[in-house]
C-alpha cells in the first residue's frame, strides 16, 4: 500500500513540474499547419497572450475564419466563426490551453499544446455530433510569414 502511494505521489509531482509558466509561455505565436511531409499548408493559428486572456485568430488559405479574445478562466465569450455566431470558453489543463466552441448545436473541443520540438499540437475533438478526434501539427511561422 505504501509503495503504491509513494509511486502515485511521485507521478503527481512529475505532472506538477511538467506544467510550468514556461510551458504555457510557448503557446503564443503564429503557427502554420504541416502536412504529412512536414511542409506548411494554408491553415494558420495566431495565439496572442493578453494577461489572463488569449486573442486567437484562425485563417485558412489567407482568409480569416475566426477571431476572438477570451479569458482562460472558463468564462463564455462570443465570436464569429466563418461569419456565424458562436461561443467559446477557454482554460488551462496543465500546460495545454483547452477550448470548447459551440456553434448552434455543434460542439468542438480543442487542446493546444507545444511539444519539446517547438511544434504546436492541436487536438480537435468533436463532442456534438460525436466524431473521431484528430490531431493537427503546426510549426512556428517565420517572422516574415507571421503577418496577418
Amino acid at each position: 500500500m505504501r509503495l503504491g502511494l509513494s509511486i502515485l505521489m511521485a507521478l503527481c509531482s512529475v505532472a506538477m513540474f511538467a506544467d510550468t509558466p514556461a510551458d504555457r509561455a510557448k503557446l503564443p505565436g503564429t503557427w502554420q499547419r504541416e502536412d504529412g511531409s512536414g511542409k506548411g499548408t494554408n491553415s494558420v493559428w495566431v495565439l496572442e497572450a493578453k494577461g489572463d486572456a488569449f486573442h486567437i485568430t484562425h485563417s485558412e488559405a489567407g482568409q480569416k475564419v475566426s477571431e476572438y479574445e477570451c479569458n482562460t478562466m472558463g468564462r463564455e465569450c462570443k465570436l464569429k466563426d466563418a461569419g456565424k455566431q458562436a461561443k467559446v470558453s477557454m482554460w488551462f489543463n496543465g500546460s495545454k490551453l483547452v477550448e470548447i466552441e459551440t456553434r448552434g448545436s455543434d460542439v468542438v473541443k480543442r487542446r493546444f499544446g507545444v511539444g519539446t520540438d517547438d511544434t504546436l499540437e492541436v487536438e480537435v475533438i468533436p463532442i456534438v455530433p460525436n466524431g473521431k478526434p484528430e490531431v493537427e501539427h503546426y510549426k512556428r511561422a517565420p517572422l516574415a510569414a507571421a503577418s496577418h
